[in-house]
């Protein structure tokens, strides 16, 4: 078996690993980029496109708790379980419950707002080094809400969100159609978030960060040569096992493999609580409406997008694991769903598409070294928001990597808050 020893390896280029990689090599380390798929061929092409600084609120708070076992009854509700795999999520979902405590919740709204009031800034950085501006829209997004009951329901979350430092504008639907005259008369209000902004081209934007990585010297293995079977740790170094037999040894490497991360970490002995959150969208090529920025549904959980190859129509989540074939029904129904917000919205040409998120119980990501071996950094977990927090991530593992003190603290995001995490096994 060969050995080849190699500076600084990135396992996994999506959005968060092509950032990372991008930012390692902008520092001046030879970096090398690996991908079984391809660069963003994951959920960074299938995303809703939204970077969503507004979304400081856990996945896990008391309301969800609340309101779970309803939707867990609907197969294409916002949120559906596929009971063959309820076994297997128990530990995860105890988990979940227990973060959704007032005060784990708190603390985890507390880290999500200390990344995502960062997110844009760091992209506006990255984008004006790597000359890719007009791949960010920056014009704000709505939620829009049916009726006074929806509005009024949802008052104390936005007293929250106010609390948190994220700007909110009320409106009436009038208001809200002014702005976007593609929404019909079942708009009854909503809610502006003008700090917000989306990307034209999910998989454009991942695919052109990497080729500025190239480009500057960077380079990528997809395929079997950049599929990553086994991670073996040494003093000051890290052994990789690729699907071709060959054995890289970094000197250091980062984790980003996203839902596949847990795998990967197993055979050194740490065991991390990443679940599958399975992510679907219906892309519409010849929408025959025209939006300029996110619409949001708060009653039916999905969020509409514009883009450059048409409307994207995307949310909902799905328990059941990275191995079940997917259940394009939960695609189908948002057509159905946007058709009553939408004044003659079109499928014609429609296409389907599901990912994978991974997620961990207290909507935080792993963001810092692995325990006893600062040779491997890991950087996963980031559910709804890798978009989001994909280049601030980027800026605080370069950070990490170089010794220097992140602007932001990352107690909150190391692996060792959860049990189990303890130091790795190194041969």
């Amino acid at each position: 078996m060969s050995v080849r020893e190699v500076d600084t390896v990135v396992i996994g280029a999506g959005v968060v690993g092509t950032c990372i990689a991008e930012r390692l090599q902008h520092r001046g380390a030879q970096v090398l980029l690996l991908d079984r798929d391809g660069v963003g061929e994951g959920c960074s092409s299938g995303n809703a496109g939204h970077f969503a600084t507004d979304v400081v609120l856990p996945l896990a708070n008391p309301q969800t708790l609340l309101g779970l076992p309803k939707m867990l009854l609907d197969p294409v509700g916002p949120l559906s379980l596929r009971w063959s795999y309820l076994p297997r999520m128990m530990p995860w979902l105890l988990r979940f419950a227990l973060a959704a405590l007032p005060a784990p919740a708190r603390a985890s709204t507390l880290a999500l707002r200390a990344l995502n009031s960062r997110s844009i800034e760091s992209f506006e950085r990255l984008f004006e080094r790597t000359g890719l501006q007009e791949l960010m829209v920056q014009r704000g997004a709505l939620t829009v809400y049916e009726s006074a009951k929806s509005r009024e329901g949802h008052r104390a979350t936005v007293e929250l969100l106010r609390e948190h430092g994220v700007v909110v504008e009320e409106h009436s639907g009038a208001a809200l159609r002014e702005l976007e005259p593609a929404l019909g008369s079942a708009i009854h209000s909503g809610l502006f978030f003008p700090r917000t902004a989306h990307t034209v081209n999910p998989l454009r934007l991942t695919q052109s960060l990497a080729g500025r990585f190239t480009a500057a010297g960077g380079a990528i293995q997809s395929g079997s040569a950049g599929e990553v079977r086994d991670i073996q740790l040494r003093n000051g170094a890290v052994d990789l096992v690729l699907g071709t037999g060959e054995t890289l040894r970094a000197q250091r490497a980062v984790l980003s493999a996203g839902a596949w991360s847990a795998r990967l970490l197993r055979n050194l002995g740490l065991r991390v609580p990443l679940e599958t959150e399975r992510g679907y969208h219906l892309m519409l090529p010849e929408p025959g409406v025209s939006l300029s920025r996110p619409v949001t549904s708060h009653e039916r959980s999905f969020v509409m997008t514009p883009m450059e190859e048409g409307l994207r129509l995307a949310g909902t989540v799905e328990l059941a694991g990275l191995e079940a074939d997917p259940d394009y029904r939960r695609a189908d129904i948002l057509l159905e769903h946007a058709g009553e917000l939408l004044q003659g919205v079109s499928g014609e040409g429609a296409t389907r598409w599901m990912g994978m998120r991974p997620s961990l119980p207290d909507s935080l990501p792993v963001i810092g070294p692995a325990p006893g071996a600062p040779q491997l950094m890991l950087a996963f977990g980031h559910q709804h928001l890798g978009l989001t927090q994909a280049a601030i991530t980027a800026e605080i593992v370069d950070d990490l990597l170089a010794g220097r003190a992140p602007g932001v603290d990352v107690a909150p995001y190391r692996v060792e808050r959860f049990p189990g995490a303890r130091a790795l096994r190194i041969n």
